[in-house]
Parts: structure tokens; C-alpha cells; sequence
């Protein structure tokens, strides 16, 4: 039985964020810690509705829209440590003493920054198609999307690209360009660009924000972040699909600086493993989550 989701705008750190709770009976009145999941981007939404309804018999799952992203106040200012304070303010707000925190794509790399940041807060990570601690990998995923891309469609990309830059802008180009940049993460090519359509919601992508903070995690894996992951002792799930553009040696590199990482490889499967292999990661997420609250399978 799908829990039905709880939305709520909550006030936190001079702005408000939407968020969103659910949980089953089985995660209802459970000592058990609650999992949240952050978005990507950064700049994007939250979308987890699938992802959340797979454990929330298990575990109470909040969901959030990032500051300036989604249907948050797009209010700055956007960096990592306003965005780890941000889940920090929430997480006090929902009276939770510790979270399972999950991630996807860049909030991944913002679950391990809350990590690192509050320790104390983590009792385990769900990492979903990260990119590690280091840009080692953004040159080959940039040139495997391309590759991926038709000539006609890296010429209509570049096209909407001037267009953007000249702020001749409208949701339906937005839409577009947003479309033919998503569309390689499907490992399937088949209706790819569809697929990504689909991924869409309005108004669109922050790029303000997405500049800021790609600028700032930068910076921050200039400080010598890496090797403050290493104390990272908590057990981390680590899912990837093999049909991602972005290498899975990214992911391969940081595992092997955690001590306590399991990583799972999802075959036919791009950036977005719930909606292209969606029982495999039902059950990939099952398990690690029943291994760490130590709950029996049905």
C-alpha cells in the first residue's frame, strides 16, 4: 500500500522549502531513523515520489526541494554550507535525532558534505548515482553524452546555448534544451529524449544557483574534502548503473576511501536507477536498509 506524502512549506534559515513526509505503519512509532533524499542538480527538484514509495514501509522518508530549487524560495545564499545548514534546520524541525540520508547525482555530493559536517546526525548513506570526491570524470561523461547525442541534436543544443546566453528564454525552450541535455542519461536510446521531457517541471531549472554551487563544490574539493571522507565509518550504499555517461570509476575512487561502502552496479541502467531498473533497485535498497535496522524480509 502506497502511504499517502504530507507537503508542507517549513520556514528554515530565512527562507521556506517545500517538503514533503511519508512513512508506513511499519515505519510509524519504529525507533528506527527516518531517510531523506536530496535532489541533484543542483538547481533541479525533487522527484523521488517512486523512489520513497519503495522503502516507506520500512522507514519515515522526507523529501525536500532545495533552497532556490523547485518550489522553494529561491532565496540565496547557495552554497554547500548554506545547503548543509539547510538540512540540518530540517532536520531539527522534523525531530529527527539521526537520518539515513540519500542522494542523487549532485546530492550525493551534498550527502556526504552533511556527513562530514554533522557525523554525529548520519546513520547510514544511500548514495545514487554520485560522482565521487574529485572531477576527474567530467571531461569523458561531457564527451560521452555527445557521442550519444545525434549531430543534428548537438546542433540544436548549441543553438538553444546562444539563445540562453542572449536571454531570448521561455519555459518551452527551457524545456527543450533541458531535454536534449538529459536524454544521454538513459541507457536505453530508445525514446531517450522523451523520457527526459517527462523529467521537466516548471519554472525550470535554477542555473543562477547551478553555477554557484558547481563554483563552490569546487572549491570545496580544492580544501581537501576527499580526505575528510575517509571518516565516514557509517554503512554507504553506493548504486550506479553502468549505462550512466559519467564513469563509474568516480564511484569505484570513493568507495575505496570509505570504510564501511557496499557498491552495486546496475546493469541497463543509466543516471536514474528507479525509473529504469526500478525492481532491481526496490530491492537493492531493500536490503541494505533491512541489514541496517537488522528487519526480517516478508
Amino acid at each position: 500500500m502506497t502511504n499517502t506524502a504530507n507537503e508542507a512549506l517549513v520556514e528554515v534559515n530565512e527562507t521556506r522549502l517545500w517538503t514533503s513526509q511519508q512513512g508506513g505503519s511499519a515505519a510509524a512509532g519504529s525507533s528506527a531513523p527516518a531517510m531523506v533524499l536530496l535532489h541533484g542538480g543542483p538547481g533541479l527538484w525533487e522527484d523521488f515520489g517512486p523512489l520513497a514509495e519503495m522503502v516507506d514501509d520500512l522507514v519515515e522518508v522526507y523529501r525536500y526541494d532545495q533552497r532556490g530549487s523547485g518550489r522553494s524560495e529561491r532565496v540565496g545564499p547557495y552554497d554547500i554550507a548554506t545547503a548543509v545548514a539547510d538540512l540540518e534546520a530540517l532536520r531539527k524541525q522534523w525531530w529527527q535525532p539521526r537520518l539515513i540520508v540519500g542522494g542523487h547525482s549532485f546530492g550525493a555530493a551534498l550527502a556526504l558534505a552533511y556527513a562530514v559536517e554533522h557525523p554525529e546526525r548520519v546513520a547510514a548513506l544511500v548514495l545514487i548515482s554520485g560522482t565521487g570526491v574529485d572531477l576527474e570524470w567530467r571531461d569523458e561523461a561531457k564527451a560521452e553524452a555527445a557521442a550519444r547525442r545525434s549531430p543534428r541534436q548537438r546542433e540544436r543544443l548549441a543553438e538553444l546555448s546562444i539563445q540562453q546566453a542572449a536571454g531570448a528564454w521561455d519555459e518551452d525552450l527551457d524545456r527543450e534544451y533541458c531535454s536534449l541535455s538529459w536524454a544521454p542519461d538513459f541507457a536505453d536510446r530508445r525514446g531517450d529524449v522523451d523520457r527526459a521531457v517527462d523529467l521537466w517541471r516548471a519554472p525550470g531549472p535554477n542555473y543562477e544557483l547551478n553555477r554557484a554551487m558547481t563554483a563552490d563544490w569546487r572549491r570545496v574539493l580544492d580544501e581537501g574534502f576527499a580526505d575528510r571522507t575517509s571518516g565516514i565509518d557509517v554503512p554507504v550504499l553506493l548504486m550506479n548503473g553502468v549505462g550512466d555517461p559519467r564513469p563509474l570509476s568516480a564511484t569505484a575512487r570513493l568507495a575505496l576511501r570509505l570504510p564501511n561502502a557496499e557498491l552495486a552496479i546496475l546493469d541497463d541502467c543509466g543516471h536514474f536507477p528507479w525509473l529504469e531498473q526500478p525492481e532491481v533497485t526496490r530491492l537493492t535498497l531493500r536490503e541494505f536498509l533491512r541489514d541496517l535496522l537488522e528487519t526480517p524480509e516478508d
